[in-house]
């Protein structure tokens, strides 16, 4: 069985007569759960009555406000209340407070707050005086204090919960309302709208039959003016544009006409302007065409001969780099004789020194000669008296004498050993100042040497350092020139492109002169014709650097996207 809905007010109706029916329905489950502990059931089933008697007369009286909505929900309640106090002592008391939730549950049929937060202040009133007063009709056993406040905190949030989702249902009722009143208001509109389409219908029907007549009469007119302007189209279509329409119009279509005449005359200047611009468009695209092809071949040379001289450039780059090379390697070889002769003056001068002392030690052979000497002349004098001695000894001195002979011998030839020595040593002594004086003029001859190669050293480091500037200078001139090759060769395509695009514009001026001479723009004269312009001369290919060819195709695939 379906129930129809249509307003918060049925709605409530609905509830009323829903709760009305659990009511009863408690009675029933009251008695039969008393029954089943089999225990007194007449006080409990009184009590049930009279909660059922009360739901029904507050929903018979006062079930259309606020109020006696609110004494339903507290009789239902009430007997929920008594089915927990039927159970006492059984183990599903405890369990049966579960009801009390559907029971809030079911009163969201009346979509009122009120109704479902007086019930749950009834469940709150009753859990609170009857755990201390009666507990064994609330909880089974004993109750406590904590589980009044566990039951009245899930209460509070599904109360909470309960009244919240009225207010959704409420407002839910209002904006099926007002849509409601807007689609009974629209539907009303469409009445209205039907009622002056009809009258319109109505008034439309009158006016046709007297504007027949004069329809008639205008599509005559409408006919006869759309002859005439056929015919002029004609000539028009056939490139005659000195048609005029001439015979006159009803006044409806007078303007027709004017407008059309009007149309040809300016359609006639217009193309004997065009004529006109068309000859000087051609002849200007000629001399542009011609200006192009010089400028093109002008352009081909300039980059030839800036590949000319970037080529020449790029040698001159390698000549002075390899001189900046052969510098450097100049600069190492000169580096390296100012090394070996710094070292050859190390050693002349090592070589001085040796002869200075061998100098040093002739002068103290010779100071040794001389003391040999001496004494060679003291061993003589020696020698001398003992032969003196020896003859005033006589015969007995005759063998002394001899050897006193022989020492003096000895004495005279080391005396004449030393002087030859002395002589030596002195030749020796003298050569070896000699040799001494030399080998310090060669040392000082070394020095400026090391000078001189030290001096051609920085001479040739600072022509190095030139030639690798100038090998950097002329890389950056090598660069520059590579880059404004690259740039004639843009341009030249450029002006190729431009060429081209100048000798096609003079075609399209000689087919633009052609499309103008078709048509009539005067009595027996037509539109003069362009004659075709000369085909255009021939010009070289430009000139591309070896190695440039992707180059060039790239510059010239990017002006043509350009």
């Amino acid at each position: 069985m379906s129930i129809a809905v249509t307003s918060l007010d049925s709605q409530r109706q609905f509830g009323g007569k829903v709760v009305e029916g659990a009511s009863w329905l408690m009675v029933v489950i009251v008695v039969a759960a008393r029954l089943l502990l089999q225990g007194p059931v007449l006080g409990l089933a009184l009590a049930a009555l009279v909660a059922a008697a009360a739901t029904t007369l507050a929903h018979r009286t006062a079930g259309t406000n606020s109020t006696g909505r609110s004494l339903m929900g507290v009789a239902l309640m009430a007997q929920v209340s008594l089915l927990v106090a039927a159970l006492n002592g059984h183990g599903w008391q405890i369990d049966m407070h579960m009801a009390y939730f559907a029971a809030l549950a079911l009163l969201v049929v009346f979509c009122d707050w009120r109704v479902i937060a007086a019930a749950a202040a009834a469940v709150a009133v009753h859990h609170l005086v009857l755990s201390f007063m009666l507990p064994q009709a609330v909880f089974p056993g004993s109750a406590s204090l904590g589980r009044v406040i566990v039951h009245a905190a899930i209460l509070i949030v599904e109360a909470g919960a309960l009244i919240a989702t009225t207010f959704s249902i409420n407002a839910m009722f209002d904006s099926a309302n007002k849509a409601r009143a807007e689609a009974e208001k629209a539907v009303e509109d469409a009445h209205a709208a039907h009622s002056a389409a009809e009258n319109a219908r109505r008034s439309e029907e009158s006016v046709r039959a007297e504007t027949a007549q004069t329809e008639a009469f205008n599509e005559m007119q409408h006919t006869e003016a759309v002859e005439a302007i056929a015919k002029g189209l004609e000539h028009l279509a056939k490139g005659d544009l000195t048609v005029r329409l001439s015979t006159r119009f009803s006044e409806a279509y007078e303007a027709l006409r004017a407008d059309f005449n009007a149309a040809a005359e300016r359609v006639q200047a217009a193309l004997m302007d065009i004529s006109v611009t068309t000859r000087a468009v051609s002849a200007g695209a000629d001399e542009i065409a011609h200006a192009s092809d010089d400028l093109s071949m002008r352009t081909e040379q300039q980059a030839a001969s800036l590949q000319q001289t970037t080529s020449a450039l790029e040698d001159i780059t390698a000549t002075v780099r390899k001189t900046a090379a052969g510098a450097k390697e100049a600069s190492d070889v000169v580096a390296k004789a100012r090394t070996d002769a710094q070292r050859s003056g190390e050693i002349v001068d090592q070589a001085v020194a040796a002869m200075t002392q061998i100098e040093g030690s002739s002068t103290q052979v010779g100071q040794i000669i001389g003391v040999i000497d001496e004494i060679a002349f003291q061993t003589n004098l020696l020698a001398l008296n003992a032969g003196v001695e020896a003859a005033r000894a006589g015969e007995a001195g005759r063998g002394f004498a001899v050897v006193a002979q022989e020492v003096r011998a000895l004495a005279q030839r080391s005396a004449d050993a030393a002087r030859e020595i002395k002589t030596l040593i002195s030749t020796s002594t003298q050569q070896v100042g000699a040799g001494v004086a030399l080998v310090g003029q060669t040392g000082e001859a070394l020095q400026r040497i090391v000078g001189q190669v030290a001096s051609i050293d920085t001479l040739v480091n600072q022509i190095a350092a030139s030639a690798n500037a100038q090998s950097a200078g002329l890389q950056e001139v090598n660069t520059a020139m590579n880059k404004m090759d690259q740039v004639v060769q843009q341009n030249a395509a450029m002006v190729e492109e431009a060429t081209a695009a100048t000798h096609a514009l003079k075609g399209e001026a000689g087919q633009l002169a052609a499309q103008v001479s078709r048509f009539k723009v005067s009595d027996g004269t037509m539109a003069a014709h362009t004659e075709a312009s000369p085909q255009p001369r021939q010009r070289p290919a430009v000139m591309a650097r070896p190695g440039r060819s992707s180059a060039a195709a790239a510059v010239k695939e990017e002006w043509q996207e350009f």
